[in-house]
């Protein structure tokens, strides 16, 4: 759903977003000095660290995403479902050689790449660069901002059985980032010769149960899933601000 500010902003293109990470690598670079490390290594710490990046995590374990999809949120606990989205990325993982593992950014020519703006992203599985990498079995989604087809609509069905709907591409640019296909409930894909999307609905009333299975079978929690002293503060914090250490 779109909010009232981004539907009067004009959609992104990518060009506008590889200024914004030139920008923004410039200014942590200075500021903060990391100036020898890799521009995938900063991208990854920014991102589990909630600043802005293009990229999506993920975990390549369902059981991990399950948590996430049911995560206690600072007071807002169950009142919303929630979702699990499962994406098929056979043969799309990044390597880390020369191109991708360099200081500049690696996609600056991808733009160019049709695949990159109009096809599905890319799965790169990043080393431990900290403490949350490995505790959830991090990996990010990559992808360009996707492509104007002809006739100025991106090729996206609006909803199954709707091969005439398609939308327009600043609405596909305002909701996503990432050019995906999804499948209908046998499975078979909507649009043919791609990879398919799953998603799954998580009812509100079945959050708490979830969480109890979790913790209690397979040990997932707040101080397993965010193991660093950020996480440890953040999560005090929200214990606090809900007298959960008060009881």
């Amino acid at each position: 759903m779109l909010d009232a500010r981004s539907a009067v902003q004009p959609a992104p293109k990518e060009d506008d977003l590889l200024r914004a990470e030139e920008k923004i690598a410039h200014f942590v670079r200075g500021e903060w000095r990391f100036d020898q490390m890799p521009y995938l290594e900063l991208l990854a710490n920014l991102q589990h660290f909630r600043g802005p990046t293009r990229m999506l995590d993920v975990s390549l374990s369902p059981l991990v995403a399950l948590w996430f999809a049911v995560e206690e949120q600072h007071g807002e606990l169950d009142s919303a479902d929630g979702r699990i989205f499962a994406f098929d990325v056979t043969n799309r993982r990044v390597q880390l050689n020369e191109k991708w593992n360099t200081y500049d950014i690696p996609w600056r020519e991808s733009g160019r790449n049709t695949r990159w703006c109009r096809d599905l992203p890319l799965l790169w599985r990043p080393p431990s660069y900290n403490e949350r990498i490995p505790a959830q079995q991090s990996g990010f989604l990559l992808a360009g901002v996707p492509k104007v087809y002809g006739g100025g609509n991106a090729q996206y069905r609006k909803a199954p059985g709707t091969s005439g709907e398609l939308w327009r591409i600043d609405e596909v640019r305002r909701a996503t980032s990432l050019p995906t296909k999804m499948v209908d409930r046998s499975g078979k894909a909507l649009q043919q010769g791609t990879e398919p999307t799953l998603t799954i609905r998580i009812a509100a009333e079945a959050k708490a149960g979830i969480r109890r299975r979790l913790e209690r079978d397979y040990g997932y929690n707040p101080a397993t899933m965010y193991p660093d002293l950020f996480g440890m503060a953040a999560e005090v914090r929200r214990a606090v601000d809900s007298a959960a250490l008060l009881k």
